[in-house]
């Protein structure tokens, strides 16, 4: 475990020379399409029907046109969950993926988001997952890892040491120094979400709606709640869903969000059928 920990620290020193982070949206170029929308209301399984809602969600998947048609189930995708509780406050989660060169696995890509109007707790990810079979062809920060950035603090973790008490300990401290308290609580509220693993989004098996809720659950590891005890369910929101106008300077949407087009047609085979 020292061994495993002195790797961590040298592949966190190694990173720290090279310049400043990325910015998260410089991963996602290219015409944006919208993949899928749905609206959401949140609310206790113990509530009468009559209640106000815990909180709305919308649940929204784009598309990045980066590469030629050839190769759209490639394209860059942001798997969001926007949400907006009574109060009005408004939090965006986020479970994305944009261009990953494997030849270049060492360089760090979009994972996780979870932002407020205020601040963002984002969790970058690359290395290389499975290792090679002979180790003697590993390098020495090889492996698959992710790195914490949050105001005023960073970590990089490896993925098998995620259930590290050491991890969960820094991931804690870095939310708490990066949302308030009134965030803390409403992010908190997410916790308690039940979501059925395989639920996707319409036509695309590919996007589930856990995804974006893992954004969350990461730097709230420590209040994680059994999945029997999680007490918050969504129901279809009956309400016609707005345009997306007002969650574009928290996400920086596009202004013009095009349906995402169907797949070309597959060609006829030749020389008849087979």
């Amino acid at each position: 475990m020292k061994a495993r920990g002195a790797v961590l620290m040298l592949c966190a020193a190694s990173a720290a020379l090279r310049a400043d982070g990325p910015d998260w949206f410089d991963a996602f170029r290219g015409r944006a399409f919208l993949q899928g929308d749905a609206s959401f209301v949140a609310r206790e399984k113990a509530a009468p029907p009559d209640a106000p809602p815990f909180f709305r969600a919308r649940w929204v998947v784009l598309r990045y046109a980066a590469f030629t048609e050839e190769w759209r189930r490639f394209w860059p995708s942001r798997n969001l969950l926007l949400v907006t509780m009574p109060s009005g406050v408004q939090y965006v989660l986020e479970s994305s993926s944009g261009h990953v060169d494997e030849r270049h696995l060492e360089e760090e890509h979009p994972f996780t988001r979870v932002a407020s109007t205020r601040t963002a707790f984002e969790i970058w990810s690359s290395g290389r997952y499975p290792l090679p079979e002979n180790a003697a062809d590993a390098a020495l920060c090889d492996g698959s890892r992710n790195r914490v950035r949050a105001p005023g603090a960073t970590l990089e973790y490896f993925n098998d040491d995620f259930g590290s008490r050491t991890v969960r300990a820094s991931l804690a401290e870095i939310a708490a120094g990066t949302f308030d308290e009134d965030e803390r609580r409403d992010l908190a509220a997410l916790l308690k979400m039940s979501v059925e693993s395989n639920r996707s989004l319409g036509d695309f098996p590919a996007y589930h709606l856990r995804d974006p809720l893992l954004a969350v659950n990461i730097p709230f590891l420590y209040q994680m709640q059994p999945r029997d005890k999680r007490t918050v369910v969504f129901e279809p929101d009956p309400a016609a869903p707005a345009d997306l106008s007002s969650w574009r300077a928290l996400s920086r949407f596009p202004l013009d969000l095009a349906p995402f087009p169907a797949p070309p047609p597959f060609p006829p085979p030749k020389g008849g059928v087979n």
